[in-house]
């Protein structure tokens, strides 16, 4: 039985350093996350997790953020624009069926384009409601403002994206769109009361299946602990109780809501009762010692899924059905490549 610390790491370029091969090969991360910065090009990319198998096992499991719209690692011109998930919801608000084949054939999209490189796991979709007010780093990236949107559209997507063998992270538990502060730069305060988010906020990720997986939110909320979701064992329990058996992953680590040293960063994370701490950014130093701080090797990794990837004929019908989308589409934003 082979075992893992329980990590996801980000690497530096669009191939392994000598360095990151040595340290990936010692240390054994639960996986990797994948960046633009790792992209040069469809071919390049399958190599690039090639080689993340050789040295991690073929049950390695590789992450990248893929939701269309502003946050797409896979870019043109080598993959094609995608709708921002607010364009499908405001679709699915004129005719409904429309709009659940547009989530679906999105996430059909993503999942093909993914398991055609051999990237295993889509952080996506996005279940937070998109607020009015609040700091626009969920905005259009949601489905829509009420729980009635968000749950068939992102359900849809889901099932979409699991057809080729990918496996979704659900994000950003358990909601992060009242945010008054990205949380890339800051640590949001959410002060609506708890008894308002039960019956709003959270009632996607209680109710949308086909996925253990999912994604913390860098929030606080004061009913439960003044310290980050992603840190606080106090709010994990909560996490834990509302929400089921879940694989829960760290969003990134060295965005700016967390702070303190790495190895503080990485420990209260997983004493929190977070099953995988995740660490995109820094000096290769950095990443290493980000790993060696997640502890000894001691999970297990889930059997792997086949990967299987659509026809071209099918994959361009779906496409097509995405140009539909009325809302012009809008370029994937840069600046999120940097962020986290």
């Amino acid at each position: 039985m082979n075992l893992y610390r329980p990590i996801i790491i980000g690497i530096a370029g669009s191939v392994l350093t000598e360095s990151e091969q040595s340290w990936l090969t010692e240390l054994k991360p639960y996986g990797v996350i994948l960046f633009s910065r790792n992209i040069d090009n469809p071919s390049q990319l399958k190599a690039l997790c090639t080689s993340l198998r050789q040295i991690l096992g073929d049950d390695v499991v590789i992450v990248i953020d893929q939701e269309g719209g502003r946050v797409q690692r896979l870019k043109q011109p080598d993959w094609p624009q995608l709708p921002a998930a607010l364009d499908i919801g405001k679709l699915w608000r004129k005719h409904q069926f429309k709009g659940l084949e547009a989530a679906n054939s999105l996430g059909q999209v993503i999942g093909s384009q993914l398991a055609s490189a051999g990237i295993s796991h889509v952080a996506a979709p996005v279940l937070d409601l998109s607020i009015d007010g609040a700091d626009p780093v969920i905005g259009d990236r949601a489905f829509g403002t009420t729980p009635a949107e968000v749950i068939p559209l992102a359900t849809a997507f889901i099932d979409g994206v699991t057809r080729s063998g990918v496996t979704p992270i659900v994000k950003h538990i358990p909601g992060m769109g009242r945010a008054d502060i990205d949380s890339h730069q800051s640590l949001p305060v959410v002060k609506t009361p708890v008894s308002i988010l039960e019956q709003s906020d959270w009632i996607p990720f209680q109710v949308v299946s086909g996925t253990r997986w999912a994604m913390t939110a860098h929030i606080v909320i004061p009913e439960w602990d003044h310290e980050p979701i992603t840190t606080s064992e106090r709010a994990m329990s909560h996490i834990r109780s509302l929400f089921g058996d879940r694989m829960i992953v760290s969003d990134c680590l060295t965005m700016g809501a967390i702070t303190g040293a790495i190895e503080e960063r990485i420990q209260r994370t997983l004493d929190a009762g977070v099953d995988l701490a995740l660490f995109s950014n820094g000096s290769d130093e950095e990443r290493r010692r980000a790993v060696e701080a997640s502890g000894e090797p001691r999970v297990i990794r889930e059997e792997p899924i086949e990967l299987k990837t659509l026809p071209s004929s099918t994959l361009e019908a779906l496409l097509q059905k995405l140009r539909d989308v009325p809302t012009p589409i809008q370029a994937a934003d840069p600046t999120w490549d940097r962020r986290n």
